[in-house]
């Protein structure tokens, strides 16, 4: 009976924290604003920014060379 109580318990709490991971940033937000709560960065993809650049790479121009004909 312990076990299964034990059980239940981490299944939800894991279950809560994978919902709370994956939902989208702007719901989480309305969310901690709602019950008063500090924001935090999760574990998952929200936000921070760190995967892409700082600022897009400047055009590159492409130069396509055409080969000679061959004989």
């Amino acid at each position: 009976m312990l076990q299964n109580l034990a059980v239940g318990l981490i299944v939800g709490t894991c279950s809560a924290y994978a919902a709370w991971a994956l939902m989208p940033m702007a719901l989480r937000q309305r969310l901690t604003a709602r019950w008063g709560l500090k924001a935090r960065g999760t574990s998952g993809c929200g936000g921070c920014s760190g995967c892409a650049p700082a600022r897009p790479a400047a055009a590159q121009p492409i130069h396509i060379l055409r080969r000679p004909p061959s004989a």
